[in-house]
């Protein structure tokens, strides 16, 4: 059952990074936090690329009692970096942390390689009252996304590694949620008008509301980051090279 005020619970950071703020504070792949509000009941990590599983914004929200929750795979990792032993949970599991229902549902790509099904990284579909909340992860439409029932959706719609604008829209259309949040997109994963070309392929009886502060040029960031280091070694190995002969 749709409640407005889980709606406006729902807070977008940037990219997919998400919060709920209700009677517990639920991050979803926290990303680019502002301050150290330490302030977590719960994280959700869907999967362990750079752009879900930040260790540095992590420990930003962590307090004594914060529950984590990853993919198995990505359980030893978590422990590593953020010094916290997380529940490692599998898709189609039902769990209770900090007395809310969470249901996991597999994320994955169906003929891309940057999400494997074999990975068994996740989706979460979080109860709140009697208001369904899905975040589907990084996936493309399948069938167990398909499958999944909701008040309130928020999934990609930027494409490459993910549904695209067009996919997500038939993907909200089957799913048929009260309102759909698009996120997962930016400068190069769909462009700036990636989330109004979703809403104009989304049933008008289903609501698309737009966030702004969702649009993120984080990989292009990550991608000169790694221009930069390439470049870094390059020089190292010129010179050294040059050192030996």
């Amino acid at each position: 059952m749709f409640d407005a005020d889980v709606l406006k619970s729902i807070s977008v950071n940037t990219h997919s990074s998400v919060c709920i703020r209700r009677d517990k504070v639920i991050y979803i792949d926290p990303l680019r936090i502002a301050g150290e509000p330490h302030d977590a009941d719960l994280i959700l990590i869907t999967h362990p690329h750079f752009d879900h599983f930040s260790a540095k914004d992590i420990k930003k929200l962590l307090k004594p009692d914060t529950v984590i929750v990853t993919p198995k795979s990505a359980a030893a990792l978590c422990k590593l970096r953020t010094g916290r032993e997380p529940l490692a949970v599998l898709p189609a599991q039902r769990i209770s942390p900090c007395g809310i229902e969470i249901e996991t549902v597999a994320a994955y790509n169906l003929h891309k390689p940057s999400h494997l099904r074999a990975m068994n990284w996740l989706g979460y579909v979080l109860t709140l009252g009697e208001t369904r909340v899905y975040i589907t992860g990084d996936t493309d439409d399948t069938p167990e996304c398909r499958a999944v029932s909701c008040d309130i959706l928020m999934l990609p719609v930027g494409g490459v590694y993910t549904v695209n604008a067009a996919q997500a829209a038939a993907l909200t259309n089957q799913i048929r949620p009260h309102t759909v949040i698009p996120i997962h997109y930016g400068a190069m994963l769909g462009g700036a008008g990636a989330a109004e070309n979703f809403r104009a392929q989304v049933d008008p009886a289903i609501e698309t509301d737009v966030r702004s502060g969702v649009c993120s040029n984080v990989m292009i960031g990550q991608i000169l980051r790694i221009l930069l280091m390439a470049l870094c070694f390059a020089v190292l190995a010129y010179f050294l090279g040059h050192a030996i002969g």
